[in-house]
């Protein structure tokens, strides 16, 4: 992954390295330099080492941002690990370019929210939740790569949210085994909790995205 990025980052207009890299601070021997343990940002730090050994390490690129901490306990660095990695990536949707315009995101945000309002147990906050949940960033961003106002001809949330308890319906609809064959989870020990309770709550747009293809 290193050199993929040290490939990208020879390609790229901005210069520097976005972010930090972190480290936590080791224990010192009297004497002795201090080691540090590196936490997060080690693709960044061996893509500036690949640059380096082809020689192609720019000047821009040669100092790197970086975070350091005092020591601590391991469980400690375990919950600073898990702290960085919590962290949810801007999706599609939300970039500037490339993005939604500013009126496909209004109208997809406010369905997304009437949705989550609607069935608040089948929202998660997070991004990677398993079936039938769903991420209201993730529907949202969904939506917009699927191009669902584009090609339905949809100009207002309120048709958006009835386009989508159509798509609920339909798949609702469906029977248990043609709801699997859409590849909801992988074993089947998860395809049926998921779908017992997608039938609960009535709720079936996060068993798959097929439904965005209709």
């Amino acid at each position: 992954r290193a050199s993929l990025i040290a490939k990208a980052k020879a390609r790229s207009g901005v210069q520097g390295w976005p972010g930090s890299i972190v480290v936590v601070e080791g224990p010192q021997e009297e004497g002795e330099e201090a080691l540090g343990v590196l936490i997060d940002g080690q693709h960044r730090l061996g893509a500036a080492s690949f640059l380096d050994s082809k020689g192609k390490l720019t000047p821009e690129l040669e100092s790197v941002l970086v975070e350091v901490y005092p020591a601590m306990e391991d469980k400690a660095v375990k919950e600073l690990f898990t702290e960085i990695n919590k962290v949810e990536p801007v999706k599609w949707i939300d970039l500037p370019d490339g993005g939604a315009s500013a009126d496909e995101n209004a109208v997809l945000t406010a369905a997304a929210e009437t949705m989550r309002s609607r069935y608040p147990d089948m929202f998660k906050p997070s991004q990677q939740c398993r079936a039938p949940h769903v991420n209201v960033d993730v529907l949202r961003d969904e939506m917009h790569k699927a191009k669902v106002l584009e090609r339905h001809g949809i100009q207002s949330a309120d048709e958006l949210i009835t386009w989508l308890d159509a798509r609920n319906a339909a798949s609702g609809a469906l029977s248990d085994a043609e709801i699997a064959g859409s590849g909801v989870a992988k074993s089947s020990g998860a395809r049926e909790k998921a779908l017992l309770k997608a039938r609960a709550n009535s709720f079936y747009l996060g068993l798959s995205w097929d439904w965005l293809r209709l």
